[in-house]
């Protein structure tokens, strides 16, 4: 499909797609309604059905589309969920094209990528099979525990840090960051955060990268040839490719979490006790993050409150639906900022109608609330601050220190053009990975009006460029 004329608007005033009008708010009747059937434990199955037949319906022009949906069994009795769509045009080898999604959501997210399919028909070289998977524990996906005893619902906190900010300021740096006068960091307290944290952090990996891997061997695809991750998905695409290089031709990574390096980083081998003075350098061990701006609410509330809110929302009846539309409102209606006046086909009509938004916010209601163990281990992964205690810098730097030759695959990480993810470190990983080796591909992007969720705000841009990366390798 192409878009002769797309236009992107730079005033305040929110315009639609395709003319639909902009979706404000849930009614109470209708979050009413949308509670009760979330009662219903195949729900979000239907929801799932549901998302595919709006986005990709049967239709003469989408015959030559093959859609479905299954559950790849993995180890003994877990499965990973999974939304699948082909195009079959002879006998031709096939691309395999694979999206995991983030954290609090489920495949579903991507469905306004569901149509980057269609880019690939007048393809004549390849078949291709796009594959968007609900991550292990989320979605229709089996809810495993980690095999560490350590892991429980009392997350132990970060080591003990003591800021020195004798002149406090308003003054943020990209928003998120404050350069403060010095800080000091327990040895004995950070020694103690590290042997905790190090062995479950392997273990997580273990799981969620182990996780792809048997999916991967059960689909009989011998190499995935674009890995799509945003977010906590994009962490765990990251620390497969790096495992698994040969399994692995392009790794794209959407907004990915946890890159940054920073001073709670297991990694940080700089920890003497003494005052030291902070950087805002996202490759450096003296960079805060946003320790600095956290108040005590903000780390109360990471450790006591976000991970079981999920939990309680269907105990909020309507009222805990119309909390989550409210959350997820502005996320979705971004797309309301672009103003596109030629259509490439008729599929596109949905995106910003007011049953496509609402079809959305529904099925992440019901993926949420159904709990998943990944609200604790997501905290064990992450600070308060939103920062991986296992830096994805330093798993890069380390594959490249150690063995370079790993880097088979490319390297292509987006943001959003509004991102609150650190895109800085992102560049600078970039930067030093393509100094050093030369002979690899690694590229840096960025997705227009884009934010966090820049393949929801700008799936136009977003499928544009997986597509350009899955043919051409750009």
């Amino acid at each position: 499909m192409s878009f002769r004329t797309v236009r992107w608007l730079s005033s305040s005033r929110s315009r639609n797609v395709l003319g639909h009008k902009p979706l404000k708010s849930l009614s109470f009747k209708e979050s009413l309604s949308i509670w009760w059937k979330s009662l219903s434990p195949n729900r979000l199955e239907i929801l799932q059905k549901e998302l595919v037949d709006l986005m990709i319906p049967t239709t003469k022009e989408n015959s030559h589309i093959q859609k479905g949906t299954k559950k790849v069994h993995i180890g003994d009795s877990d499965h990973i969920n999974e939304v699948e769509f082909k195009i079959v045009n002879g006998a031709l080898p096939t691309k395999h094209l694979v999206f995991i999604h983030g954290y609090g959501a489920s495949l579903g997210c991507f469905a306004r990528n569901f149509q980057l399919i269609d880019k690939f028909k007048s393809d004549p070289n390849y078949n291709y099979h796009v594959h968007f998977l609900d991550n292990i524990t989320f979605g229709l996906s089996s809810n495993p525990k980690i095999d560490n005893a350590q892991i429980s619902w009392r997350i132990p906190p970060t080591a003990k840090i003591k800021l020195i900010d004798n002149e406090p300021t308003t003054k943020l740096y990209r928003k998120y960051y404050k350069l403060i006068e010095g800080y000091q960091l327990d040895p004995a307290s950070f020694a103690q955060y590290r042997s905790r944290f190090k062995p479950i952090l392997q273990d997580m990996e273990k799981f969620y990268t182990s996780a792809i891997e048997q999916w991967r061997q059960e689909s009989g695809i011998p190499k995935i040839d674009c890995l799509i991750g945003h977010s906590f998905g994009g962490y765990w695409s990251a620390s497969y490719a790096l495992l698994h290089p040969e399994k692995v031709t392009n790794l794209i990574l959407l907004s990915p979490v946890g890159l940054e390096r920073h001073v709670m980083a297991i990694t940080n081998d700089e920890v003497t006790g003494n005052i030291v003075k902070p950087v805002l350098d996202p490759t450096s061990y003296r960079f805060l993050s946003r320790f600095p701006i956290l108040s005590m609410k903000h780390v109360l509330n990471w450790y006591y409150k976000i991970p079981f809110l999920p939990r309680l929302l269907p105990y909020l009846g309507p009222w805990g639906a119309q909390f989550y539309f409210r959350m997820w409102l502005p996320k979705l209606s971004k797309i309301n900022r672009i103003e596109v006046r030629e259509v490439g086909s008729v599929n596109d009509k949905v995106y910003g109608s007011p049953k496509e938004v609402k079809l959305i916010v529904e099925y992440l209601y019901n993926s949420a609330s159904n709990g998943t163990n990944s609200d604790i281990y997501v905290k064990y992964l992450l600070t308060p601050a939103t920062v991986s205690k296992w830096p994805l810098y330093d798993k890069f730097i380390n594959k490249m220190e150690t063995n370079p030759r790993a880097f088979t695959f490319n390297t292509f990480l987006l943001y959003g053009q509004y991102d609150f993810m650190n895109s800085e470190a992102g560049q600078k990983l970039v930067e030093r990975l393509s100094k050093k080796l030369p002979d690899s591909k690694f590229r840096y992007g960025e997705v227009a009006e884009g934010g966090h969720n820049l393949y929801i705000d700008n799936p136009f841009d977003t499928n544009r460029k997986i597509y350009e990366i899955a043919t051409k390798g750009i």
